[in-house]
């Protein structure tokens, strides 16, 4: 589920010039072919999934999950540039 909320703030914060059909399709493309997932258990009633794609500029998205006991959450999206965000490599990666 993608929150008006969630979608407002990354695009505001971190796409602010690019309309909001296409940053669904980035979101969708994300999503659905990631280069790398990582994943943060640690808190007691929700964790994290974030979704890396490499793009072919050698940049990365990362597209942020929230997965909770009421259902799984768009919660953000913004580029890190051309690595992994070292603390996100310290969470569990998951084998595609």
């Amino acid at each position: 589920m993608v929150g008006a909320n969630e979608l407002a703030h990354a695009i505001e914060e971190h796409f602010s010039i690019i309309p909001q059909d296409i940053v669904l399709e980035i979101l969708e493309r994300v999503l659905r072919d990631p280069t790398d997932i990582y994943r943060d258990d640690s808190g007691p009633e929700q964790s994290y999934s974030f979704f890396y794609r490499l793009e072919p500029s050698h940049k990365y998205i990362v597209a942020v999950v929230k997965s909770t006991a009421d259902g799984v959450f768009f919660a953000s999206m913004y580029p890190t540039g051309k690595k992994i965000r070292t603390k996100h490599k310290n969470f569990r990666k998951v084998i595609l």
